[in-house]
């Protein structure tokens, strides 16, 4: 039953993050990337408040260790969202989901190096497969038409690639975390740093150009795009979060983050089907070494337990 939960969880939050990209996107057509993360984490940590407030939920800080926590925050939601949110703004959602794609790679590469987790020769392989299909869709994005045909930049590649550094971070801090510090804990942290910080950019970014109020304001724009804020706020930042830290403190993190594989799915068949975006030769056979590389390198790791 535990093994159960922990392969529901994972599918759970990698199938809200996939749409979560094609949300993003739209939502982004009202408002700036920073307006957008200050409501999507405001939302969500009054919610788990409210929660807590109710006695659904217990949060704990004091006493125990903050430094891995923190790190945890910073590069979730911080780093990593602000990468992904104007990377999304400059690439399509489909080569977006297939860079993020190449997660659970560099996981268990940093795994490896700060975890002291072994990996075999075939392990190894299998991760320079996954990393060549991630170099293959951004260098075809970058050089050819087919990439600004679909709306993708040499920059906006490189903001989600950045975003892709971050989540690793955050994976290796959140198992560490996880110790002392239970999924929803690390939930409300991450969720509250992040309403804090993209709160005070959005506001005053908003108070500079004279778009806090009016027409024009943060409120009449975030009213236009309240569906798409509710799902990344309510779906993708409370329950996916607190399904990653669930799935986290189960969980090596190698394991975990090998969920990120259906995200890619989910997220390119959602660009391609109800956005009708571009998909080509050289993204697919990108995609399937991402794919292929992942699958490897758990396969082997399933194995070698064995």
């Amino acid at each position: 039953m535990k093994r159960c939960a922990n392969y529901l969880a994972g599918v759970g939050y990698a199938t809200i993050f996939g749409f979560s990209f094609l949300v993003t996107k739209d939502a982004l057509a009202a408002l700036d990337p920073f307006e957008l993360l200050f409501l999507r984490f405001g939302l969500a940590a009054l919610a788990i408040g409210a929660l807590a407030l109710a006695g659904l939920v217990k949060l704990e800080y004091r006493g125990k260790p903050k430094a891995d926590l923190a790190l945890a925050c910073l590069f979730q939601p911080l780093l990593y969202f602000a990468f992904e949110t104007f990377g999304i703004k400059e690439t399509s959602t489909s080569t977006a989901g297939i860079l993020i794609g190449a997660l659970p790679a560099a996981v268990a590469v940093l795994g490896a190096l700060m975890l002291k987790e072994r990996l075999s020769l075939r392990q190894a392989a299998s991760l320079g497969l996954s990393i060549a299909g991630v170099a293959l869709v951004a260098a075809w994005g970058a050089i050819s038409g087919s990439g600004a045909e679909r709306g993708d930049s040499p920059r906006g590649i490189l903001l989600i690639l950045g975003a892709v550094g971050s989540a690793t971070f955050f994976n290796i801090y959140s198992r560490k975390s996880s110790r002392s510090y239970g999924p929803i804990e690390t939930t409300f942290a991450m969720m509250l740093t992040g309403a804090i910080v993209f709160g005070a950019v959005a506001l005053g970014r908003g108070a500079a150009l004279g778009r806090l109020a009016g027409p024009e304001g943060l409120a009449a724009r975030a009213a236009s795009a309240w569906v798409g804020i509710a799902y990344l706020g309510l779906l993708s930042s409370v329950l996916a979060f607190f399904l990653v830290n669930f799935t986290l403190s189960r969980l090596m993190a190698s394991q975990s983050v090998v969920f990120a594989n259906l995200t890619t799915v989910v997220t390119v068949a959602a660009g391609v089907v109800l956005r009708g975006e571009a998909f080509g030769a050289v993204q697919a056979i990108g995609a399937a070494a991402i794919v292929l590389g992942v699958w490897g390198t758990n396969a082997a790791a399933r194995r070698g337990r064995a």
